[in-house]
């Protein structure tokens, strides 16, 4: 796209630190590559560590003098905001006590990040400044750099659209209701009922509203926004959210499929060769569409009570099951012992392992039948691009929502246990699920008769919808080429003002 410019596309990416928004974010950056456009991802030493090795691939493969994506390390002041040294990431934060203070060192990046700005060397004025939603800070950047800015969302366009209409609904009512009150979202073209507590914005959860005022205003002065999805999945919401906020929306993904098959090990972290390739050696003893997988994501931390429910229902389910869990969940001696049990009875059938996995590669090996998520946006997405079933159960945020997407709209899912009540399921929750359910919605999803099928031809069909939309022509592919070519005509709208 930028061959045909007298400049140069430059694109600054500004992601948040987590590694649910650090993934998509670097995924953005390898499509806007491709597209022709160079692309600095503005980050902290311990974020850039974890994604190093796809950048450097990623350049690699394009060639040339110069690499078409650079890195840009910013140190994070953990200590000027009373975290202790290294916690650069949601995910090793290790209280939640500590999360507005993670919030507050966030903000103190803004003068860095406008310094670099200002003075980087060997790269053309940034054309676009892309920068996650949960930032609150950017709008002001990218006014004094005068440069247009997008907002990146990581999550479904369904959340965005459904947490909308729910936060105008309950500023025009009394919101003295129920939290968990059963409530339409209004202005869909299908009934979707959920309850307030699960469909609340970001910024509007409790313990965050102060920073909503902020949030809004910051939303507000934005170019438009880049959305993972693509249109043959959420064509109604994205229309219906365009409208809601008055600017432009663009659907660019699924950024999963952007990998070939040999990158799809490093992405989001970097898997010991010997871990990975054992997984794959499995897979492949295990017929095809056999296997259930089991991942909850980098955030989700469940209770031993509910490890061992997951546990015990895959078990009981007589199914090949590979289960991610995390080494935090296992970090009691208790329940290292057993975990170890549980492996040994189900060796046969069974791979349970510990740590990050390469989750797109996994989805994607045809052993894979079924996938049991906590319905975070990256791996629901994942799921639908690979073509594979869910299990929902989700956890917190948007993953409710999510969960009603893939079971209530997309007919792709089976919920695990439905829970009206819940709003953050921690590693302090008990009893909420039960062996006896695993069991039975492995056996739905896995088994399921001619309900069954029809849902596993669903999936099939969204994940070859999702394979067209990123090739040359299909509906991301144009979509990334028509923001690109937004952002240049913004560009010269602004420069002209200045002159």
């Amino acid at each position: 796209m930028s061959g045909s410019n007298r400049k140069p596309v430059h694109f600054v990416l500004i992601p948040f630190l987590a590694q649910g928004h650090m993934i998509p974010m670097i995924d953005l950056a390898r499509v806007l590559s491709l597209r022709g456009a160079l692309v600095t991802v503005v980050t902290t030493p311990a974020n850039a560590s974890r994604c190093a090795y796809v950048v450097d691939r990623a350049n690699e493969a394009a060639g040339g003098d110069e690499p078409p994506i650079r890195l840009v390390e910013i140190r994070f002041p953990c200590a000027e905001a009373g975290l202790p040294e290294g916690c650069e990431s949601i995910d090793l934060i290790p209280s939640a006590d500590l999360t507005h203070n993670f919030f507050t060192a966030f903000g103190m990046l803004r003068e860095p990040l406008l310094l670099h700005l200002r003075q980087q060397r060997g790269r053309p004025k940034p054309s676009c400044l892309v920068s996650d939603s949960c930032i609150l800070w950017t709008g002001d950047v990218a006014r004094e750099l005068r440069i247009p800015r997008l907002i990146f969302e990581s999550s479904s366009c369904f959340y965005l659209l459904c947490s909308h209409a729910v936060s105008e609904l309950e500023h025009a009512e009394d919101s003295a209701s129920s939290p968990f009150e059963p409530l339409l979202v209004p202005e869909l073209p299908h009934r979707v009922e959920t309850v307030r507590a699960q469909s609340s914005r970001f910024f509007d959860l409790p313990g965050f509203k102060r920073y909503r005022e902020e949030w809004v205003e910051d939303q507000s002065s934005a170019h438009g926004f880049l959305i993972n999805t693509f249109r043959e999945l959420e064509s109604p919401y994205l229309d219906g959210y365009e409208k809601a906020v008055g600017k432009r929306v663009w659907p660019v993904g699924p950024f999963a499929l952007c990998y070939k098959d040999g990158e799809k090990v490093s992405r989001g972290n970097r898997v010991a060769t010997d871990v990975a390739d054992r997984i794959l050696r499995w897979l492949d003893a295990n017929e095809p569409g056999s296997v259930v997988y089991v991942n909850f994501g980098s955030l989700v931390r469940n209770s031993p009570s509910h490890l061992q429910a997951v546990g015990l229902g895959l078990e009981a389910s007589n199914r090949p099951f590979l289960w991610a869990v995390k080494q935090e969940e296992t970090s009691e001696e208790e329940m290292e012992a057993w975990l170890s049990l549980f492996e040994e009875r189900t060796r046969a059938r069974g791979l349970t392992t510990r740590g990050w996995v390469p989750q797109v590669l996994i989805l994607s090996h045809p052993s894979v039948g079924g996938f049991m998520t906590h319905c975070g946006w990256n791996s629901t997405l994942e799921a639908v691009a690979a073509g594979v079933p869910m299990i929902t159960w989700p956890h917190f945020w948007d993953q409710f929502l999510n969960e009603k997407l893939v079971v209530n709209v997309l007919g792709i899912g089976v919920a695990l246990k439905p829970n009206t009540e819940a709003v953050f399921i921690s590693h302090l929750s008990h009893g909420l699920i039960g062996g006896e359910d695993v069991e039975k919605a492995v056996k739905e999803l896995m088994d399921g008769g001619e309900e069954g099928e029809e849902r596993r031809k669903r999936a099939r069909e969204l994940g070859e919808k999702a394979r067209k939309a990123m090739e040359e022509g299909g509906s991301s592919y144009e979509e990334s080429n028509l923001m690109i070519q937004h952002v240049l005509q913004l560009g010269e709208e602004l420069e002209h003002e200045c002159v």
